[in-house]
């Protein structure tokens, strides 16, 4: 079991005390660490403090030995500084969960209240993710052919208007161009006609493709779901923030929460307006809403924390960088793949992030799209690389994780052990002094006896 699940089940005096104790113990350390210094300035000045020792089967000059010495100190510095580290996230945890309690009334309020926010969290990415891909939006059909005019983007020519749409989200792929905003209106389910309203630069074969979405009433539903969601997520955040012993850690720990509560209305629906300062806001809006897609990270933490193995799990710091550095692997694979390569089943975000996931996790399939390009096939061993080092050190963390558990209640029952086979030794002991002082009694008894009859 990790320290810091242990900690959990400590009072908060405890916790406060460990503190000190290693931080008095790190103080020590530092003052050996100082008078090492001062000892190996003096063996490198001086002459007479040279020597040669065998320890171990190996030569050891002494001025070998101070700096293993030196090293030695360091480590253990370092180790219990890490140590404090836990302790003190421990016990800003724990004071902030009393006064919780206090306020509430009781733990278990606590655990529901929280219990709230992690299902409405859930909810919430429900629907960004609803939102985002525009999952259950109808309509199919309609194909539009892209002029081009010096490198901008001049007119959308509606070629078929297909069926069943509510709305439309018409994205403009090349391999060179960029920076064009189109928006399209629907009539009767039907594309009947889409507006450049920024021209973009640098296009030479532009591709058109039409992405069936939700109606403005939709988005708009979505939105106040959104805005009713992160009021909760803040006012909680707020909450917990006033009764935190250490503001400083409380951002420093729930920053991402604070900024992932900040409700912005759907891209789409700033679009709609026509007004071309507000389309370029909501590009920058877009962009700060990828934040969100951070929540995710957020997700998986609050699932975990309920699953004693899998939060154990979470205290490996090697375990948590491989799932980080894959899921950024996932995300900027998809970004990049999706600017060089065109895919014909679909070169949309969504088909992207499927690539880059069946690529980074199994090495990916040809059936999916076999990239063309020379810095498509580049970023594809890259991805394979990287995700055989991630899967490989992942497997072998819980592999390691998983043999530790058993290993720790072996040590568990060894130091049951020796404390039972110490407990003895002190009541032998303790017994061997009774019988000791007895036979003194005894002597001093016999002693006293003999003396009258002499």
């Amino acid at each position: 079991m990790s320290l810091s699940r242990r900690l959990e089940s400590c009072s908060l005096e405890r916790i406060t005390k460990m503190k000190d104790v290693v931080v008095q113990e790190i103080a020590r350390i530092d003052h050996q660490l100082v008078e090492g210094e001062k000892e190996l300035d003096e063996m490198i000045e001086t002459v007479e403090t040279v020597s040669l020792s065998k320890r171990h089967g190996q030569y050891e000059l002494s001025l070998d030995k101070a700096e293993s010495q030196i090293a030695r100190l360091n480590d253990e510095k370092e180790k219990l500084l890490d140590k404090v580290r836990v302790i003190e996230q421990a016990r800003q945890k724990k004071h902030l969960m009393d006064e919780q309690a206090r306020v509430l009334g009781s733990v278990a309020r606590v655990r529901a209240k929280d219990l709230i926010i992690f299902f409405l969290i859930l909810f919430l990415i429900a629907i960004l993710a609803v939102d985002f891909l525009g999952i259950g939006a109808t309509g199919t059909g309609a194909i539009a052919k892209a002029e081009v005019v010096e490198g901008r983007l001049h007119r959308i020519n509606v070629l078929n208007g297909g069926q069943g749409y509510e709305r439309v989200n018409i994205h403009i792929v090349d391999a060179v161009g960029s920076g064009a905003l189109v928006s399209g209106q629907v009539v009767e389910g039907k594309l009947t006609q889409a507006d450049v309203i920024h021209l973009g630069e640098h296009y030479e074969n532009p591709v058109v493709e039409i992405e069936p979405h939700f109606s403005v009433g939709t988005l708009w539903i979505f939105w106040i779901i959104d805005v009713i969601c992160c009021t909760l997520f803040m006012a909680n955040f707020f909450f917990e923030h006033r009764l935190a012993a250490s503001k400083k850690w409380y951002w420093k720990n729930n920053w991402i929460d604070f900024i992932t509560s900040i409700p912005l209305p759907p891209v789409q629906v700033i679009a709609a307006s026509g007004d071309m300062g507000i389309v370029r806001l909501g590009r920058l809006l877009r962009a700060v809403r990828i934040l969100r897609a951070l929540r995710l990270f957020r997700i998986a933490l609050f699932f975990w924390r309920g699953m004693d193995h899998l939060s154990t799990t979470l205290d490996v710091r090697l375990l948590k960088r491989s799932l980080l550095y894959g899921l950024l692997s996932l995300v900027f694979g998809a970004f990049i793949f999706m600017g060089l390569e065109r895919m014909e089943s679909g070169s949309g975000f969504g088909a992207s992030l499927w690539w880059s996931f069946t690529t980074l996790v199994t090495g990916g399939y040809a059936d999916i799209h076999n990239p063309e390009t020379a810095s498509g096939k580049i970023l594809t061993v890259f991805l394979v690389i990287t995700g055989m080092v991630l899967v490989g050190v992942f497997t072998a963390t819980l592999t390691s994780i998983l043999v530790s558990d058993e290993e720790s209640l072996k040590v568990e029952e060894l130091e049951e052990q020796v404390e039972m086979v110490t407990k003895i030794q002190e009541d032998v002991k303790n017994t061997n002094e009774r019988l000791d002082r007895l036979e003194g009694t005894i002597r001093e008894i016999r002693d006293a006896v003999k003396t009258p009859e002499n």
